[in-house]
């Protein structure tokens, strides 16, 4: 018990001797670490992955049941639409195809058999007929009695009476020997998808029987070979999560690269963005469709392809290192830092309010100089802003809400009579590029030593820096990244 004491007031001592030591030290210099924010480019990218597949992938089947006689392809071998794959013993269906014939031999001579009865039947029918005409014409001039035209009257109607039974007895023939038609041509057909043939052009990637080995074709068709059709171009099915799939676009460029070939950066596509999503695990992501060349055909179905998709890319922009926007001063730092200066002040502010360029006169000069517009297109432009923007802001002072949307999408028609299609789609472009900008603040040094304060918009940016896009900053200023303390 006693050494555990003399630990603790040991140890005691050792936190009091630090405290007198190094915590009555006074602080040290602090040391600012600054960086010049410059031109540079920016490319922001979504990193994802998938498997890399075949344009078009065919299942080849059996419709029937029997045994594989013959392959005619293996692996890897290239066939055209049409080709015979492989072969099913056709002993059976070919004896289906005998019995069926037979059957409809039958049928037809049965027919035949009719058509002859219905000929003795309708010679009877005419001469009961011609019995009936002289024996009535007898019995007008009183040459025969009642009773002998009532039997001719009999027998006429005897005679038609067999005719009408003899016609259906056709028809039911007729409809048999379409049976039997029926049934011999389903059987041929079955004795010709013994044959298996390809359903396209393309390479056997996958062959799932053997000769020799029985299929059972009963509720679902069993595949036998996976026919790829073109494997000079592929395409990768990436999931993207769905905190990244706002930024996801048709078009937009994809670099990805496999395990097989380290190194080697392979280019693609993005084709399209499947609605459906998939949930596992709380995790909701939504497939997207890259399309990409495969020269050589290097890339096989089933490589995992890891992607960089190009959401965004700007070249010779202003950046600023990501760090900058991160760093605030702590308050030993307060004493030297300035207010944030009044519009006008401090040099030309880029994108803030006021009359500069970032200002609504700025911003229309912007615009028509990017755009291309007419003193005409432009005039007419400002107008379509300010009645849009002044019947919401009527409505938002009326007690309604000021929709942007809205507003956004008037605009959008007004401008579509004003603008030309090229100048409307770069329009949309760069309200779109406006809708991804954010407000934010960064630190600079300046030849004086003090830290200043800017306020800026910043754009896209990848993992070491963001774009600016407007603000009071300049190339070439001393932005702060660190500030620490050093000791001697």
């Amino acid at each position: 018990m006693k050494w555990i004491i003399g630990i603790a007031v040991v140890a005691a001592l050792a936190v009091g001797g630090w405290f007198f030591t190094r915590g009555g030290e006074s602080a040290g210099e602090i040391r600012i670490e600054t960086t010049a924010s410059q031109t540079g480019n920016v490319r922001r990218s979504v990193a994802a992955s998938g498997a890399v597949r075949a344009l078009v992938t065919v299942e080849v089947g059996s419709q029937l049941s029997g045994q594989l006689a013959e392959l005619h392809v293996d692996f890897n071998d290239t066939v055209e639409e049409g080709q015979v794959i492989a072969q099913l013993d056709p002993q059976t269906y070919e004896t289906r195809v005998r019995e069926a014939e037979a059957s409809r031999a039958t049928a037809a001579a049965s027919l035949e058999l009719q058509r002859a009865s219905y000929q003795r039947v309708q010679a009877n029918t005419r001469s009961s007929r011609l019995d009936f005409q002289r024996i009535e014409t007898l019995a007008q001039r009183g040459n025969a009695s009642r009773a002998a035209l009532d039997n001719a009257q009999a027998s006429l109607d005897a005679a038609e009476a067999e005719l009408s039974v003899a016609r259906a007895q056709i028809a039911n023939a007729e409809a048999v020997l379409q049976q039997r038609d029926a049934t011999l041509a389903g059987a041929r057909i079955d004795l010709d998808r013994t044959t298996i043939r390809a359903p396209i052009n393309g390479i056997v990637v996958d062959r799932a029987v053997d000769e020799g080995q029985t299929v059972a074709a009963s509720l679902s068709a069993p595949t036998l070979f996976t026919i790829a059709q073109d494997l000079s171009q592929v395409q990768v099915d990436a999931q993207i999560d769905e905190a990244d799939i706002g930024q996801i676009r048709e078009g937009q460029s994809v670099s990805f690269t496999v395990d097989a070939y380290p190194g080697v950066q392979m280019s693609g596509e993005v084709e399209q963005i499947r609605l459906a999503p998939t949930a596992l695990q709380n995790v909701v992501t939504y497939t997207v469709v890259v399309s990409a060349a495969n020269p050589g055909q290097r890339l096989l179905p089933g490589m995992t392809a890891n992607m960089d998709i190009v959401t965004g890319e700007r070249q010779d922009v202003l950046v600023v290192s990501n760090a900058a926007l991160r760093f605030r001063p702590s308050p030993a730092l307060a004493d030297r830092s300035d207010p944030l200066p009044e519009a006008g002040a401090g040099g030309p502010r880029r994108g803030g309010q006021g009359g500069g360029r970032g200002g609504p006169g700025g911003q229309m000069a912007r615009m028509a100089e990017q755009l291309g517009l007419s003193q005409d297109q432009q005039d007419r432009a400002q107008q379509a802003f300010r009645s849009a923007f002044g019947r919401a802001a009527a409505q938002a002072q009326s007690g309604g809400e000021f929709d942007r949307a809205a507003v956004q999408q008037e605009i959008d028609r007004e401008l579509q009579s004003i603008f030309t299609p090229e100048q409307m789609a770069q329009y949309r472009e760069l309200a779109r590029q406006a809708r991804e900008t954010r407000p934010g603040t960064i630190w600079v040094e300046t030849a004086e030593g003090r830290l200043e304060e800017r306020r800026v918009r910043l754009g896209i940016n990848d993992s070491q820096q963001t774009e600016v896009v407007g603000g009071n900053l300049e190339p070439g200023e001393a932005v702060i990244v660190r500030a620490r303390e050093v000791r001697e």
